[in-house]
């Protein structure tokens, strides 16, 4: 029962992990912008005016679904939720990312459309460790199916983490090089939610493998266990 209750939990994990970075900035409000991966904060009170807000902001916030401003570092509204946004309603910022980042950084904003597929296959091995709790159904080939599945969000996470610290790291650096007025630029928690996956979905995959190939320790579990009320108080010669 060990190995079933730690797969369940490292996906359990995972997909609420993961989740929590889906949602980043679908909404202004609170809880969804708290998974930012980049925070443009600047230092000399007032940035530029907004293009949609109407007055000037202070802090800009950019999640997977799209970016923030807001004042006194509070959110105030995000633009309308979807994958693969542009810069260019943002003042200033947007000339900075195209004069002074690779193209190959900002081609590869793109690809953090992945976390949404990673979160739909953790959830399904999440779904079939749960199966794998109750004894009748603890077969190999469930074990089998979760650890294909954690396998895949595995090098999901992995090339999540590579393009996330390439994109957000270079922006990270030249934001604050090159931004006027000059600004603060953090790394948010979406970004150490990624490097904080792997390690765990590595370990998961590894508890998954270790399931499926080595089956007979469960099996003798079950053997062992009665099968009816009968068989357990039937006495011994």
């Amino acid at each position: 029962m060990f190995i079933p209750l730690v797969s369940f939990f490292i996906n359990f994990a995972t997909a609420l992990l993961l989740f929590l970075v889906s949602i980043a900035n679908l909404h202004s409000a609170r809880f969804f912008t708290a998974f930012h991966f980049l925070k443009v904060h600047y230092i000399d009170g007032a940035g530029p005016q907004s293009g949609w807000l109407d007055r000037p902001y202070d802090l800009l916030s950019f999640g997977l679904w799209g970016f923030c401003e807001g004042t006194n570092n509070v959110v105030s509204a995000c633009t309308n939720g979807h994958i693969g946004y542009t810069l260019e309603s943002i003042p200033n910022v947007y000339e900075v990312d195209q004069r002074h980042i690779p193209n190959a950084v900002r081609g590869f904003s793109k690809v953090i459309v992945l976390y949404i597929p990673a979160t739909c296959v953790a959830f399904l091995a999440l779904f079939f460790s749960f199966i794998a709790l109750f004894p009748r159904f603890r077969k190999r080939f469930l074990y089998g199916v979760s650890a294909f599945l954690s396998l895949l969000v595995t090098l999901s996470c992995v090339l999540l983490m590579v393009v996330v610290f390439t994109v957000f790291v270079s922006r990270k650096i030249q934001f604050e090089r090159h931004l006027e007025p000059k600004a603060n630029v953090t790394l948010g928690p979406g970004v150490w939610i990624t490097l904080a996956l792997v390690p765990l979905t590595i370990f998961g995959s590894l508890i998954g493998a270790f399931a499926v190939c080595c089956p007979g320790r469960f099996k003798k579990q079950s053997e062992d266990a009665p099968e009816s009320k009968e068989e357990a108080h039937e006495p011994t010669e």
